[in-house]
């Protein structure tokens, strides 16, 4: 009887001593991670980042970023004339930053060092106007097109303070930043009454 207690006392001893195990915290989210940067709102989960650094980059093609510039004047209240109207107006291009995937923040006003906006201007405001001849039943408003780099790359988020146990985490999510040139062309697009006159692939 004696051994007995003394076998079941010794394994209740082992299971007091034995170490407990507690999960290791979920890795941050890149939507922590990008809430953190500087710029961001910051994040209910984690501390501030001190840097958040595009990392990984990779160049993309040169792509034009065409806006409208002005509002769009029309000949659509059934004449039978051409009328002169004039076109264009002002408005500015800047960096635009977005995600590989749904990270549920807008990235613009984020500040994300390392890539092509801390090489270029950052924003381009350009105004042009000229007077046009729109015939009956159509519209016209002036675009412009600027040529602009985008880059992609991770985001390297550097904390002063230990996160889950370290100080620089990674996002998973490629995010891809496109900054403006000072290459700029302008043209009037035109379309029947009716349409979208802003959707540039609609020529009627």
């Amino acid at each position: 009887m004696l051994a007995v207690s003394f076998v079941i006392f010794a394994l209740f001893s082992h299971a007091i001593s034995a170490p407990s195990f507690i999960p290791r915290d979920d890795s941050p989210s890149d939507t922590d991670l990008l809430l953190s940067c500087p710029g961001a709102p910051g994040s209910p989960n984690i501390e501030r980042a001190d840097k958040c650094t595009l990392v990984n980059i990779v160049n993309n093609p040169d792509i034009p970023v065409v806006t409208n510039l002005g509002d769009v004047q029309a000949n659509c209240e059934g004449g039978t004339s051409p009328i002169m109207l004039t076109v264009g107006g002002e408005t500015t291009v800047s960096t635009t930053t977005t995600a590989s995937a749904d990270v549920g923040v807008d990235l613009d006003g984020f500040s994300i060092g390392g890539g092509i906006s801390t090489e270029s201007g950052s924003s381009t405001t350009q105004s042009q106007s000229t007077t046009v001849s729109i015939p009956p039943g159509r519209q016209s408003v002036m675009t412009m097109s600027v040529l602009s780099h985008s880059q992609s790359g991770n985001v390297q988020v550097n904390f002063g303070d230990r996160v889950d146990g370290h100080f620089i985490w990674f996002t998973g999510a490629v995010i891809t930043q496109v900054t403006p040139t000072d290459q700029v062309t302008f043209d009037v697009h035109e379309t029947a009454c009716g349409t979208d006159p802003l959707d540039l692939n609609n020529h009627s």
